[in-house]
This record gives C-alpha cells, sequence and structure tokens, in this order.
C-alpha cells in the first residue's frame, strides 16, 4: 500500500474540507484566498472552485494561510458564481 492509498482527498487532490457546526459557524481547510466578504455574503476561492458562504452577521473570525472560520447565522452553503 502506498501512502497517498490512505490519504483523504483534501490532500491527495487539492480539494477543500468543510466542517459545518449547526447554523452556527463553518470551518473551510484548503482555500485558495478571500474573494468578496459581507456580513451576509462571503465568498472563497477553493481547488474544488469558488465558495459562498450565505446568511446573516458573518464574520470571519480567523484566517490563515489555508483555512479560515466563519461565524454568524449560516442559511446555506453553495459551489458557483461568478469569480471562479
Amino acid at each position: 500500500m502506498h501512502k497517498r492509498d490512505w490519504l483523504p482527498p483534501e490532500i491527495t487532490q487539492g480539494q477543500p474540507r468543510l466542517v459545518i457546526t449547526g447554523r452556527d459557524e463553518v470551518l473551510l481547510e484548503g482555500h485558495e484566498g478571500l474573494f468578496s466578504y459581507e456580513t451576509g455574503n462571503i465568498r472563497v476561492r477553493t481547488g474544488a472552485g469558488m465558495l459562498q458562504v450565505m446568511g446573516e452577521n458573518l464574520t470571519i473570525d480567523y484566517f490563515g494561510v489555508q483555512d479560515m472560520l466563519i461565524r454568524g447565522r449560516v442559511d446555506g452553503v453553495q459551489y458557483g458564481g461568478d469569480g471562479a
């Protein structure tokens, strides 16, 4: 067995990983940069395309080189949109 056979796709294929906790928090690992930031809509570049987090009172509580933590009332998360 090669090392790559057991590694998750977010590592081997550059795919982002999302952890959504209720409607209050989104942890995004593997982003490629912030595209736009408003309190109701945050768009982030990822290896899988543009990721959009929609909601109310959204804030970026942590922004690292490859990960970020978004908090607020999360209404939805989707891929697509312009700027991809």
